[in-house]
């Protein structure tokens, strides 16, 4: 029987020192110091994401991040702080490709403040559908979007002007995404006037372009090691992701953002 432990006290920002109380259960797993584990899979890391989930404030014109992305993109991002793949462990960037891409479908999430930064529209792969995509490939030359885990790298002045470089981390997803030259960049055919036209915005060559008003306040929010996740439902993503599928057990010290 899953028993009572005690409130776990989250340590959230080491500068404002904000302090949140979660209930934790134990799961019956210790590790060699009698330490209590929680599971990726546990009713503890649900519940640990459902507190997150339900705290993120929003200004008046955003839209809120649906709760399946969110969830999955946290997994990740917790798998990715604890295997050090990041360098900034403050934001995540979130882009729900299953939604209309008229859609504002781009979030840039502060999670040690646990609000949206940056709520924009973003751009598919021209290959990958019209006003949904729905197909994807981790091919040179698909001109299609690549779905998972990213992390973010540096920034570069090329033929987009300012832009920023992707790490893939997934292997048959993303991986190819560097040397594919997907990038966070900035483009004339993502803007509020075509939106309000009711005009669909323009397609990538695979990049998750955004509009040029809002690039270098995205490109400079997220740039140098931080998670960047695409998603979409697609049950092979889904079902074999490793950074999905991979389970760690962390102490419930380490359950903090």
């Amino acid at each position: 029987m899953v028993k009572f432990l005690a409130c776990l006290f989250l340590l959230i920002s080491s500068t404002a020192f904000k302090i949140k109380t979660i209930p934790i259960f134990g799961n019956g797993f210790k590790n060699k110091d009698g330490k209590e584990l929680v599971s990726f899979k546990s009713k503890e890391f649900k519940l640990f994401t459902r507190d997150i989930f339900q705290n993120i404030s929003y200004e008046p014109n955003q839209d809120t991040i649906p709760f399946e992305p969110f969830a999955l993109a946290l997994r990740g991002f917790m798998h990715l702080k604890h295997t050090q793949e990041l360098t900034d462990t403050q934001h995540i960037t979130i882009i729900d490709f299953s939604k209309y891409c008229n859609k504002r479908r781009l979030w840039v999430l502060d999670l040690v403040n646990q609000k949206v930064k940056i709520n924009e529209w973003v751009a598919h792969g021209k290959r990958s559908g019209n006003e949904y995509a729905n197909n994807f490939s981790n091919r040179y030359n698909s001109q299609k979007s690549s779905l998972g885990f990213f992390v973010t790298g540096g920034t570069y002045w090329g033929r987009n002007k300012f832009s920023l470089k992707l790490h893939g981390l997934e292997k048959s997803f993303n991986s190819n995404a560097f040397s594919r030259g997907i990038v966070v960049h900035g483009a004339n055919y993502i803007s509020a006037s075509i939106v309000n036209r009711n005009e669909r915005i323009g397609r990538s060559f695979g990049c998750p372009a955004v509009s040029k008003s809002s690039n270098n306040k995205i490109i400079n929010t997220i740039k140098g090691g931080s998670c960047l996740f695409i998603y979409h439902p697609s049950s092979y993503y889904l079902n074999n992701s490793e950074i999905l599928n991979t389970d760690l057990y962390l102490t419930i010290e380490n359950l903090v953002i």
